[in-house]
C-alpha cells in the first residue's frame, strides 16, 4: 500500500463485517490509526477486526458504539480523539437494510431505519465537524450512502429515503465546512457481499446486477479503497460528491 493515510487517526462505524470491517482493514493498510466500531452484538467480530490489523502491522481499538444513541456517538467521537490527541476523518458506514412494500412498513421500520441510518449521520456530522473546525487543520469525512440513495427498487423504499437524505447531508456539510479546508463526500455502493445482502429476495438481487456492467458483486475492500482515496491528500480538490461504487449500476439508469 502507498501510505496515504499515514499518522492519521479516525473512526469508522459498523465495522465488524461486510463494508465496514473491509473499510477498516483498508485504511490501516494505508497507515491510519482506526478505531473500529459496531453494537454490543458484534464486539467479538469486532475485536478480531482489530486483531487482524494488528497481526497485519497496523493500529487499531474497538469500541461498542450503537449509533441509534446520541451519547455512543459522542462517545466515539470523544475516544478516537484521544487516541492520538487529534481527529482526523470519519466514516459513517453503520446501517440497516430493511425490506418490504411501503403499503405494508409500520412506523416502527420507518422510525427505527431512520434513527440508524439518518439522524446518526447528522450527529456523527455534528460532533466530528465541531471538532474539526475547532482544531483548525482540515479533515474529511466520507459518508455511506447507497445506488439506492437515487435510484430506488421495490421493497426498498424506506431504506432508498434514508440514503438519499445522507446525500444531502452530504452536500450540505462539504458547503458549509469548505472554509475550514474540511472535505465531506459520500460512497454511493451497490451489490457489495455483506450481511446487508443476505436474504435478499431472488427478483431484488436480479434487479440489482442485470444492469450492472460487471456482473458480479464487489467486494468491500473495494469500497475500502475508494474510501481511502476521499480521505486522502490525494483527494484534496473533492468535496461534495456522490462517488458510486457500483459495477456500472448507474451508469445504464
Amino acid at each position: 500500500m502507498s501510505g496515504s493515510l499515514e499518522g492519521k487517526t479516525g473512526f469508522v462505524t459498523g465495522a465488524a463485517n461486510g463494508i465496514g470491517k473491509g473499510i477498516a482493514l483498508t485504511l490501516a493498510s494505508e497507515g491510519a490509526q482506526v478505531m473500529v466500531s459496531d453494537i454490543e452484538p458484534a464486539n467479538e467480530e469486532g475485536l478480531a477486526v482489530v486483531e487482524e490489523i494488528r497481526k497485519a502491522g497496523g493500529s487499531a481499538e474497538f469500541m461498542t458504539c450503537d449509533v441509534s444513541k446520541e451519547e455512543d456517538i459522542k462517545a466515539l467521537v470523544k475516544a478516537t480523539t484521544e487516541l492520538s490527541g487529534t481527529l482526523d476523518f470519519a466514516v459513517n458506514n453503520a446501517g440497516i437494510g430493511p425490506k418490504g412494500l411501503l403499503t405494508e412498513s409500520d412506523n416502527d421500520v420507518w422510525d427505527k431505519t431512520n434513527a440508524i441510518n439518518l439522524k446518526s449521520v447528522f450527529i456523527s456530522l455534528r460532533e466530528t465537524l465541531n471538532v474539526l473546525r475547532d482544531q483548525d487543520k482540515g479533515g474529511a469525512i466520507v459518508n455511506i450512502s447507497s445506488v439506492a440513495g437515487l435510484d430506488p427498487l421495490p421493497q426498498i423504499g424506506i431504506y432508498a429515503a434514508t440514503k438519499h437524505g445522507v446525500i444531502g447531508l452530504t452536500k450540505a456539510a462539504a458547503i458549509e465546512n469548505g472554509d475550514k479546508n474540511i472535505r465531506v463526500n459520500a460512497i454511493l455502493p451497490n451489490g457489495i457481499r455483506s450481511k446487508l445482502m443476505e436474504g435478499t429476495p431472488k427478483d431484488v438481487m436480479e434487479s440489482i446486477l442485470d444492469p450492472q456492467a460487471i456482473k458480479r458483486l464487489g467486494e468491500p475492500e473495494e469500497v475500502g479503497a475508494a474510501v481511502a482515496f476521499l480521505l486522502s491528500d490525494k483527494a484534496k480538490f473533492i468535496t461534495g460528491v456522490s462517488l458510486p461504487v457500483d459495477g456500472g449500476f448507474l451508469a445504464g439508469g
